[in-house]
């Protein structure tokens, strides 16, 4: 069995400078997929209602658990870069 973590940088007021990281093991038993892919199965995509053009705002973030994702990347379990 083929396996990768897929590592999230989250918004978190528990901890400074409020990034947590959070690793999900991604397998690969049955279907190949791509960090990519993993990313689109564990986050969600949020339109931000505060978004008006030229305010400054982004139109939207992607979301793991309703707290919005400011970094991601995936390593195996040898700690190589996964595409």
């Amino acid at each position: 069995m083929s396996l990768f973590f897929l590592i999230l940088g989250v918004a978190s007021a528990d901890i400074n400078p409020g990034i947590a990281l959070i690793k999900i093991p991604i397998s690969q038993e049955i279907k190949r997929i791509s960090c990519d892919e993993a990313f689109k199965q564990h986050t969600k995509w949020t339109e931000n209602p505060n978004y008006k053009e030229g305010d400054g705002e982004v139109w939207g973030y992607f979301t793991h658990k309703g707290k919005p994702v400011y970094l991601s990347y995936c390593k195996d379990q040898k700690g190589n870069w996964v595409r």
